[in-house]
């Protein structure tokens, strides 16, 4: 069942124990992140409060004891895109208690997955995305094969994933700058 963006959000709200993530693409087309991804691209400082409200959302889910987490398929060299979303985005989630992981694309076990959310271990939404990275559609995969299918990917992919900060260091060989953290005054040259 094809559902729509604001059905999508109210997922973010109503699960109760787990939100789990595979991310399958080196770049999306996101046409509200346009304007971040230029400042981010420019250089010039991030803004702190820069994705506050969503990282309010996994503060609060991980307070009440839901886990939210993603493992995000990357290739060897990060995309500018992913050098984005990791400094606008994955910074600030992981802070907020989102548990954000990787795997290298050659290090994928062989079995079926997209990119895809799960909720509560029983929701599967797949999304459709363009070869351009433009979400097409969010189906709402009732297939009970599905389903086993994505908690297997999740399973799989998780556990031969590594967390962001491990990425950061092998890549960067810096420390991730955190906002609001000593870390990130450090980083920014306060």
């Amino acid at each position: 069942m094809i559902i729509n963006v604001e059905q999508f959000g109210r997922y973010f709200i109503d699960f109760s124990s787990s939100a789990t993530r595979i991310e399958t693409l080196g770049a999306y087309d996101v046409g509200e992140e346009r304007e971040n991804y230029d400042l981010c691209m420019s250089g010039a400082p991030l803004p702190p409060d820069r994705n506050r409200e969503w990282a309010d959302n996994i503060r609060a889910c991980v307070a009440a004891g839901k886990y939210m987490g993603r493992v995000h398929i990357i290739d060897r060299h990060l995309t500018p895109y992913l050098q984005f979303e990791i400094d606008w985005y994955y910074a600030v989630n992981g802070a907020a208690g989102e548990d954000i992981r990787f795997i290298f694309r050659e290090d994928v076990p062989d079995l079926v997955y997209t990119d895809t959310w799960i909720f509560d271990d029983t929701t599967v939404l797949d999304l459709s995305y363009d070869d351009q990275g433009r979400l097409l559609y969010i189906n709402n995969n009732e297939d009970p094969v599905r389903l086993t299918e994505a908690r297997a990917a999740w399973q799989e992919f998780h556990q031969r994933s590594f967390p962001l900060a491990e990425l950061l260091k092998a890549v960067r060989n810096e420390p991730l700058a955190v906002p609001g953290t000593t870390a990130h005054a450090q980083a920014a040259g306060r």
